[in-house]
């Protein structure tokens, strides 16, 4: 199996102040490189694509200096940035993941692949803790069984050509939160794996100071 990669790297960190998550450092290394240094080691992956925006591109060109990778320009919006990355794969799969989570693990990535076995799309998830309620009109409007909520993960895995259908049959993307949904709303399955809790997403401020302790305490 040849799986092209596509680290998504295009935001502009809005809820970091407007800096550039991906290329935030963290213990003297910028966020993009934990997870690609990872992916390095995983011998199925025989392309890496880095989607990046117009601002960050020279940056992005200097970390990855001396690297195999590609660059591409990302959209308005992340779906869209996704997609300009598959367009340009050329592998029969495509592995997608947020450049803002930093710690995904090898067994993590394994575990996906191996899952290929019995579906075209594969998706990491974890069980949810909290109590989730819907809210209307600042009323609790009904509560939702725990255990059948997941709360979903990068990196997520693709039949390729699965996604370029879907691209083809829903031009608006808006809404599209992962590309998941584009296969359910294909009306085709979606195989979930164990996720991890280690691999958080860095989102906020507070999430950079957890993500320093964890490297700082080999968590």
């Amino acid at each position: 199996m040849d799986i092209s990669l596509i680290i998504v790297a295009a935001g502009f960190g809005r809820r970091l102040g407007g800096v550039d998550k991906a290329f935030v450092k963290i213990a003297g290394k910028e966020i993009i490189l934990y997870s690609f240094e990872t992916f390095e080691k995983v011998p199925q992956i025989k392309e890496k694509i880095i989607v990046v925006n117009k601002e960050n591109v020279d940056k992005a060109k200097n970390v990855f200096r001396g690297k195999n990778v590609k660059f591409v320009f990302g959209g308005r919006l992340r779906a869209e940035s996704v997609k300009n990355g598959v367009l340009i794969a050329k592998k029969n799969f495509v592995m997608v993941h947020d450049a803002a989570r930093p710690f995904v693990s090898l067994p993590l990535i394994e575990r996906i692949i191996d899952a290929l076995k019995d579906a075209d799309s594969v998706i990491p998830a974890l069980k949810v803790k909290p109590t989730i309620k819907i809210v209307e009109n600042s009323f609790v409007s009904r509560t939702l069984k725990r255990d059948t909520l997941v709360v979903v993960q990068t990196p997520q895995l693709f039949r390729k050509e699965q996604l370029l259908s879907a691209y083809e049959k829903f031009a608006d993307l808006s809404g599209i939160t992962d590309e998941s949904m584009l296969i359910e709303k294909l009306g085709k399955p979606v195989r979930v794996v164990e996720g991890e809790e280690k691999n958080l997403k860095i989102t906020t401020p507070l999430d950079l100071i957890v993500a320093e302790e964890i490297i700082k305490n080999g968590i």
